[in-house]
């Protein structure tokens, strides 16, 4: 992209051109008018017609009056003098070379005018802003074309050809103001100054910065450009932390008591086909979902009796929600210890890196989505083979089988565990499109985040 000065130079040579131009033509239309009326005073020369009547051609009925007293002058005068008139007469053609010398002494006059262009060319070499400022408005060119043409209808009836061929060469030929030879460089800059401000609108130079403030500036480019040390590191990990915690709290909202109602009361879920009600299921079922929260023992779910008198949950059912307390248990701490270091990730970056928090969670989000998508693609392709394959990766086998009669089956039938994967799902869904949406990298979002990291280089920021 072309500099500001580049510009101006550029701008201030054509108009310099153009005003040469102009002079030019008014130059050549001088010349052309000065030959025209030097033939026509040649002409009138051979005609017989003397400076007088060539210089006033108006007054014609004078010139038709005065045969009358030429007559009686030439009766009077003997037969000899005719001849001795024509000698006289002769004069004037001899006087033709004196009368022609005066209009071969007019190009010699028109010397002057031809140094013009001699004097203009130090005018090129001046400052262009003294032959801008001499540029007159479209306004006032018009006015100026009116009184020239005006002055032209005046002159052609009563100035002399010579005036008016001064008056049009003059009015034809821009007034253009010379640059100041003399002054001190101040009174030059100010002039210079005011034509930018007159032509191109309010325009002020930068000073060239200094090596110091150079070194200073790569030095603070360089700050902007680099990234902290562990930039990159904390970002990764964040990315990585964040599906699996928000995995892990969609768990903990969906194991408590509010959600196993809001199954059981859900249309189309089954009901218990070996005679528990539906309070006695959503009782029953709400002691194995508070088991599996709390720190209580495996006597917590042992010491359960039915209406019959009989325990609960057999042996095995008791031991398998032992297993499945310690999984939860598991997942519970190390989502705490996850949360922790999120949290510690984020302040890095909030504090060294600005945009990194927002690019850490976009990425986590992203890979959290392509996760849940993969997930959802298995389950859906064969719910029992997904359900199996859980079952197998985090238990033992035959720890988690039982039949269609025990109490954790007619509990927690297979519906439940399906609502359950649905729920799971839906809130890691919203938590992704939530954090994509307010962690979109849209471009006055990383305007922002450059403008606080180059504050940040630059020492403005914390």
């Amino acid at each position: 992209m072309p500099s500001p000065q580049a510009s101006l130079s550029q701008k201030a040579e054509e108009l310099s051109a153009r005003l040469e131009q102009h002079k030019n033509q008014a130059q050549a239309d001088a010349v052309a008018q000065r030959e025209k009326a030097r033939k026509e005073a040649i002409r009138r020369a051979m005609s017989g017609k003397t400076e007088a009547d060539a210089k006033n051609p108006a007054p014609a009925p004078a010139d038709k009056a005065r045969p009358a007293p030429v007559k009686p002058a030439a009766a009077k005068a003997p037969s000899a003098k005719p001849a001795a008139a024509k000698a006289p007469a002769a004069k004037p053609a001899a006087a033709k070379p004196a009368a022609a010398k005066p209009a071969a002494a007019k190009p010699a006059a028109a010397k002057p005018a031809a140094a013009k262009p001699t004097a203009a060319k130090p005018a090129a070499k001046e400052p262009v802003e003294d032959v801008i400022r001499a540029i007159k408005l479209p306004h006032e060119i018009e006015a100026e074309k009116r009184a020239q043409s005006e002055a032209k209808a005046t002159a052609g009836k009563t100035a002399e050809p010579q005036a008016d061929e001064k008056s049009s060469t003059a009015q034809s030929v821009p007034p253009v103001s010379a640059a100041p030879k003399t002054g001190s460089l101040p009174t030059t800059k100010a002039a210079v100054a005011q034509a930018r401000n007159r032509v191109f609108g309010s325009y002020a130079p930068e000073p060239e910065p200094s090596e110091a403030a150079m070194k200073r500036r790569v030095a603070r480019e360089r700050a902007l450009n680099s990234k902290p040390a562990l930039g990159r590191t904390a970002q990764v990990i964040v990315a990585l932390v964040f599906p699996l915690l928000t995995l892990i709290a969609a768990i903990r909202l969906v194991a408590t008591p509010a959600f196993l109602a809001l199954s059981y009361g859900r249309p189309g879920f089954p009901s218990d086909s070996f005679g528990f009600t539906d309070a006695e299921r959503l009782t029953y079922g709400s002691y194995g979902v508070d088991y599996l929260n709390n720190f209580a023992g495996s006597e917590y779910l042992s010491g359960l009796k039915l209406s019959t008198g009989s325990s609960m949950f057999t042996e095995g059912e008791v031991q398998h929600m032992v297993d499945v307390k310690n999984l939860i248990g598991f997942a519970y701490i190390l989502g705490a210890v996850l949360a922790v270091i999120l949290i510690i990730g984020i302040w890095y970056l909030a504090k060294r890196y600005a945009g990194g928090v927002r690019r850490a969670l976009f990425s986590g989000a992203i890979l959290a989505l392509v996760g849940i998508a993969a997930l959802a693609v298995f389950a859906i392709m064969g719910w029992d083979n997904f359900f199996t394959q859980f079952h197998a990766l985090f238990f033992s086998d035959g720890t988690w089988t039982f039949n269609v009669s025990d109490t954790l089956i007619r509990l927690y039938p297979e519906q439940f565990w399906l609502d359950s994967a649905i729920a799971i799902a839906v809130l890691v869904l919203a938590t992704i499109i939530a954090v994509i949406i307010s962690c979109w990298p849209t471009g006055r979002r990383r305007e922002a985040a450059r403008l606080r990291q180059e504050a940040r280089a630059f020492g403005i920021g914390n």
